[in-house]
């Protein structure tokens, strides 16, 4: 069987791709980033094609506003360096039907990081372009798409995306993940969803994606570095860097990795899929387990649970908080308690590091606004002066360490 296919949106740096890479199963045949230093690192160091907008993914031709050059008789990628894919570079098969749809998309409109109070959700201005992504997944019609956000989608949006997918014919699961249990030392929790066709080896086994990252999830926060308490001045060595100026790109890279994913957690799902892609299968039915209990059902106008009364109409409660973890089969929603291997509580672990933001890039350890924020409001910039920094910045090599990418990764090629 040949390698599946990936289409990666939202690339960044391509975290998706390095858990792929790692899979070596898994094969990615082209990437959708339009941040500068994310467009210049896919082109320098993935020698991918980007195809730039994610909105602009496997709609007609004649919609697309490369055409335009087209028509003027130029090459669109030497006007503007993306790559069109339009549907029909799909179907005449200049581009290969992907196997999986990939995403981490925007996460500004949800997540807590961001302070403005404008938390609109999937409906937000950069959030919102998961409403063109799905719109690829319904044109592709990929066997498996996995999307990242922020943990607090569940209550910002997540109910929609469950109900598109849902429609589309895909059994869906999704779990909020930490980083800590995966050996990282801080918590980055985020949600994870997993969509699949009926068809896929995964459902035919009635087998679960993330029941391989519940075994993974078995280190403890220390295994990449040394929590900050145990060694705080190993930790200021690899966090600072004292002439700022002398990292290239440094503020650049740090942000790029502020909105990362963990590979390591992208690599369970990816083996978890190839696992049972690869392997044979035994067709069972697909059903929910002893441990998922039934939430609600897919009703016209949204989640809920529909009884009829004495006089025969429908009472109906719409439900829009999805719990932090669940399954959807059919049309029905079940869910079960948080999995605290997974998805451990902030009180858990004591001295862990905050999670690195994009932000972090644009602080340096001279002002001690950070250190004054109470608790962890002052982010991995905080954290490091109360061991001490008081001179120059983040160093990008120490993003890299506790995300769990290659040393050097961020660096440009040439």
């Amino acid at each position: 069987m040949n390698n599946l296919k990936m289409l990666d949106l939202c690339t960044g740096i391509g975290g998706f791709n390095v858990a792929a890479k790692r899979n070596g199963l898994i094969e990615t045949i082209a990437t959708s980033e339009i941040d500068p230093f994310n467009v210049k690192f896919i082109e320098r160091n993935l020698n991918l094609d980007n195809a730039g907008d994610a909105s602009l993914i496997a709609i007609p031709r004649s919609e697309h506003p490369h055409q335009e050059l087209v028509d003027q008789d130029l090459v669109p990628v030497e006007e503007t360096g993306f790559t069109s894919l339009c549907i029909e570079d799909f179907y005449e098969g200049v581009l290969d039907f992907p196997n999986i749809v990939s995403a981490g998309f925007p996460c500004q409109d949800v997540t807590p990081a961001n302070t403005l109070g404008n938390h609109q959700g999937i409906n937000g201005k950069k959030s919102g372009l998961i409403h063109s992504i799905l719109d690829t997944v319904e044109s592709l019609e990929p066997e498996y798409a996995v999307f990242e956000n922020s943990a607090n989608l569940p209550k910002r949006g997540l109910d929609y995306i469950l109900a598109e997918l849902n429609r589309m014919g895909y059994i869906v699961e999704w779990e909020t993940i930490a980083a800590c249990n995966f050996g990282f030392p801080h918590y980055r929790s985020r949600c994870y969803i997993v969509a699949y066709l009926p068809t896929t080896a995964i459902a035919r086994g009635n087998r679960r994606v993330f029941d391989l990252a519940r075994k993974r999830a078995n280190k403890q926060p220390n295994a990449v570095c040394p929590l900050p308490a145990e060694n705080p001045e190993l930790i200021k060595e690899l966090a600072v860097v004292k002439n700022t100026r002398s990292i290239k790109l440094r503020t650049k890279r740090i942000n790029a990795l502020g909105n990362a994913i963990i590979p390591e957690i992208a690599l369970a799902i990816f083996d978890a899929i190839t696992n049972a892609e690869f392997a044979e299968t035994k067709t069972k039915s697909v059903k929910a387990r002893m441990s998922e209990s039934y939430m609600a059902s897919r009703l016209a106008d949204g989640w809920g649970k529909a009884q009829l009364d004495m006089f025969s109409q429908t009472d109906k409660e719409i439900v829009t908080d999805m719990p932090s973890r669940g399954i959807v089969i059919n049309g029905e929603l079940y869910t079960g308690a948080p999995d605290r291997k997974l998805n451990p509580t902030k009180t858990t672990y004591k001295g862990l590091l905050s999670t690195l933001i994009a932000k972090d890039g644009n602080n340096n350890f001279t002002s001690g606004s950070r250190m004054s924020r109470p608790g962890k409001l002052g982010g991995l910039i905080g954290d490091i002066q109360r061991l001490g920094a008081d001179e120059g910045g983040l160093n990008p090599a120490f993003g890299e360490l506790i995300m769990g990418y290659e040393q050097g990764y961020t660096e440009l090629a040439y």
